[in-house]
């Protein structure tokens, strides 16, 4: 197996743009996806079809052959490469992926919602509560989703969930990376209003970081996105 030219791809796409993709799925996959709710197997089938979209272009058509399992807190995993990290999040049928070589990693998308009393006291400390409050209301939405996505994608990482994590990231409101608590976090612009975020432990190592979007009827190669630590030596 050639090494992957990048330490983490990210992938983005709609429900509709994984469609064509479908028979990149596993013969348990699509028996998995029979046994949801309607709802649940549409969701699913994206999720996972853009997962093995992902991998195919991070690591090879090998790939096409992993199994994928998950923990017992429902983090997926791949049972033959476990050094790998794999992350799924779907939003409103917006659906990301991430593919970490030798990290783990989480990554979550948002589609924004007017946001709650509740949400801003779980991701917004009160000085970002207050910047969010100097802008103007159609971005509000947007700024909380971005604050959210933070908080899923770096629980993620470890298999925690947010409500128990301890309390939001500090920072300014719209920063567009941080670190904290062993984690590193991104965010990233791969869809026009759209908050995706990508976390992944060992930061202190640097990390070549990839966008790729999957569109209607056509799968391109990934792009590089600008690497937040810098390329990681061969």
């Amino acid at each position: 197996m050639s090494p992957a030219r990048h330490d983490i791809l990210v992938a983005c796409a709609t429900a509709t743009a994984t469609a064509p993709h479908t028979h990149l799925l596993s013969a348990e996959e699509l028996r998995q996806a029979r046994g949801y709710a309607p709802h649940r197997a549409d969701e699913f089938t994206a999720g996972r079809t853009l997962l093995r979209w992902a991998l195919e272009r991070a690591l090879g058509r090998w790939t096409r052959t992993c199994r994928i399992g998950s923990t017992d807190r429902g983090k997926p995993v791949l049972v033959d490469l476990p050094g790998t990290g794999i992350s799924v999040s779907h939003s409103q049928g917006t659906i990301a992926v991430a593919v970490a070589a030798g990290r783990a990693v989480g990554i979550d998308v948002q589609v924004p919602v007017p946001p709650t009393q509740g949400l801003l006291r779980r991701c917004c400390s009160p000085a970002q509560q207050r910047e969010l409050a100097a802008l103007p209301a159609e971005r509000q939405a947007v700024a909380v989703a971005r604050r959210w996505a933070i908080h899923e994608a770096c629980a993620k990482v470890t298999g925690t969930t947010p409500i128990n994590l301890p309390a939001p990231h500090p920072g300014a409101l719209l920063a567009d990376g941080g670190s904290r608590r062993g984690l590193r976090w991104r965010v990233l612009h791969p869809l026009r209003g759209v908050a995706v975020c990508v976390a992944y432990d060992r930061p202190q190592n640097p990390a070549t970081l990839a966008l790729a979007l999957l569109a209607p009827h056509r799968a391109p190669a990934p792009r590089p996105h600008p690497p937040e630590d810098g390329p990681t030596s061969p």
